[in-house]
């Protein structure tokens, strides 16, 4: 265990200076300077630190005269082509690129977590943030064909060509994480195959370990910290990328979802063939046909884009209201019009899975928005637990209703259900309604539909077309056989607690007859009470001693001469004191808190 705990620390040093520097360049060496230096011995306050370099950043542009732009170093890393000064959010997106897979995966995430970044940067500036982390690219630069060669002859242990006979060595597709490659299988059957990067499992894991290190590290250091819980927040994205670089976990979703929709008329989902695939190699059916976003293609070929939009949003809601499993990344890249006017769908690394109980309360909480019911509203949010202790409900009924009313009394041209469910939800957040994460990614989904399928047809109502599923799901869930369904599983369960009931009691008792009854109690967040009462206790200590040092020179200077030994004693004590008072000083002025 200690030699393994040596490695990951060896790793992280490698890897640490790395990460600073693609930071430091991009301009952020004083937030990592204040992390890695500040946070260790004080208050660290990371909320507010970017929203502060955002104003800065945009102060000092606007002070910019066209000359110094003339001046300045053109393709410098804050500069774009133009010469321009690049924002906070654009810096930091180029430099989750250059650090690679984990970071570009983080920034998506962030890019579906309005909630965090509306308490970090802000509300008026979380919108800008998101949209730029959904510019992370897609794409990068291709490894080289002897790497994917020897990945799959080791994976497979046997030579490429036994596995495929024909393999284009130009991947048509490379990301982050893996590349993508045309190939045919010994029987004939075109496939793509997709291999992963050489060592990126090895990168993403060290990188993973000093994000939680930051994290422990923030929660320790900035109190304000733990309403985000960063530790949780790090675990909850570690099993999210660990699942991406688990191509085994792709395949099965894969599997999935063509087992779902395999005699579908409309919609067309890859095969996946499990004997060329495991952890590291992924072999699916190959899908050749239009990206659905080529409009002048699909113009071309007569497709009628009004029933391309309608399939493409009937998908969507048959996988949420349906099946409560959803494709969470419907971006025009993963998606194609194939020649017999099906849809397929391609890439599902990134899933959302919803539970019965949810998608009851999702169905009704947009039914009571797209009504314009406000009570129902607040009453979808009492009932999934999310409602904040010091929320205004009065408050927040009235800014629903006030922005409601005006959203639907604009043009049906203008109405667009992504940016209503995003105003809806920053709303909400003002309001400390705490959104789940899966309630977030849905919206985002939602948004990336939208804005696809208005692609298709701008002048599609999407609105309108979605509240017969929405209805035809409520009436389905809460009509007379679902409650009957929900009484007969309720009686069970109190049959079952009757029948278990004496049996337990009968353990408890005995267990107390015996004296072996235990109770563990929990402190929450104890910790960091105990070290603010440390330092307490600490600077009082501190400065008793340092009265004692005043009051006993005081006394040993009375009535003695000028050069005597006593008169050098009660000076060194003043100056000790001194010294002493100082150090107290400082520390209290760097704390933050007098």
């Amino acid at each position: 265990m200690r030699i393994l705990n040596l490695n990951r620390k060896l790793k992280s040093a490698r890897r640490l200076p790395e990460i600073v520097s693609v930071f430091a360049r991009h301009g952020f060496g004083h937030i990592i300077s204040q992390i890695l230096e500040r946070g260790r011995t004080t208050h660290f306050r990371f909320k507010g630190v970017l929203a502060r370099k955002a104003r800065k950043d945009t102060h000092a542009e606007k002070k910019r005269k066209w000359w110094h732009l003339r001046r300045s170093k053109k393709g410098s890393d804050q500069q774009n082509a133009s010469g321009t000064l690049l924002s906070v959010p654009e810096r930091l997106r180029l430099a989750f690129e250059e650090l690679g897979p984990t970071f570009v995966k983080l920034g998506q995430v962030l890019s579906t977590r309005v909630d965090i970044l509306s308490e970090l940067v802000g509300q008026e500036e979380a919108l800008a943030w998101t949209t730029e982390f959904q510019k992370l690219q897609r794409q990068a630069q291709p490894f080289d064909f002897s790497e994917v060669k020897t990945t799959i002859e080791t994976e497979f242990e046997r030579p490429l060509e036994e596995v495929f006979p024909t393999y284009e060595q130009q991947p048509f597709a490379a990301a982050s994480i893996a590349q993508v490659h045309a190939a045919t299988l010994i029987t004939g059957e075109p496939v793509v195959v997709k291999v992963q990067r050489p060592r990126v499992a090895t990168v993403i894991q060290t990188d993973l370990n000093l994000l939680m290190e930051l994290a422990e590290q923030l929660e320790n250091s900035d109190p304000e910290m733990h309403l985000f819980k960063p530790t949780e927040l790090v675990r909850e994205f570690s099993r999210s990328i660990r699942k991406e670089i688990d191509f085994t976990i792709e395949a099965a979703n894969t599997d999935a979802f063509y087992q779902k929709f395999a005699v579908s008329p409309k919609v067309k989902i890859p095969k996946v063939y499990w004997e060329f695939t495991n952890r590291r190699v992924l072999t699916l059916e190959r899908i050749d046909g239009i990206p659905i976003d080529a409009i002048a293609q699909l113009d071309k070929m007569g497709f009628n884009r009004t029933e391309l939009a309608e399939t493409f949003v009937e998908l969507f809601y048959t996988q949420v209201l349906r099946d409560g499993f959803f494709h969470a990344d419907p971006h025009p890249g993963n998606v194609f019009v194939l020649e017999d006017g099906k849809i397929g769908l391609v890439d599902f690394g990134m899933v959302g899975r919803i539970s019965d109980d949810m998608l009851r309360d999702i169905c009704s909480w947009l039914s009571a928005v797209l009504t314009k019911d406000v009570d129902a509203v607040v009453r979808s949010y009492i009932r999934m637990g999310i409602l904040g202790d010091e929320t205004d409900i009065t408050a927040l009924k009235l800014e629903m209703n006030d922005f409601l009313e005006r959203y639907f009394n604009m043009p049906p041209s203008r109405l667009r259900l992504g940016e209503l469910i995003h105003e809806v939800f920053n709303a909400s957040l003002r309001h400390q309604i705490h959104t789940p994460p899966a309630f977030l990614m849905l919206g985002k989904t939602v948004a990336t539909v939208e804005s696809v399928v208005m692609k298709l047809n701008p002048d599609f109502d999407i609105l309108a077309f979605s509240q017969p599923y929405i209805a035809q799901f409520l009436v389905q869930n809460f009509g007379t056989k679902r409650w009957e369904r929900q009484f007969v599983d309720s009686m069970e369960d109190f049959t079952e607690l009757a029948r278990d009931m004496p049996l337990q009691l009968r353990r408890i008792l005995q267990k107390l007859q015996r004296g072996s009854l235990k109770f563990e109690l929990e402190h929450l967040s104890l910790e960091a009470v105990i070290k603010a009462f440390d330092r307490v206790i600490n600077r009082v200590a501190f400065s008793l001693i340092i009265a004692s040092l005043i009051v006993g020179s005081s006394i040993i200077l009375q009535g003695v001469g000028l050069w005597e030994w006593k008169f050098f004693l009660g000076i060194m004590g003043y100056l000790t004191a001194t010294f002493f008072g100082f150090g107290l000083v400082i520390s209290i002025l760097r704390s933050g808190r007098f």
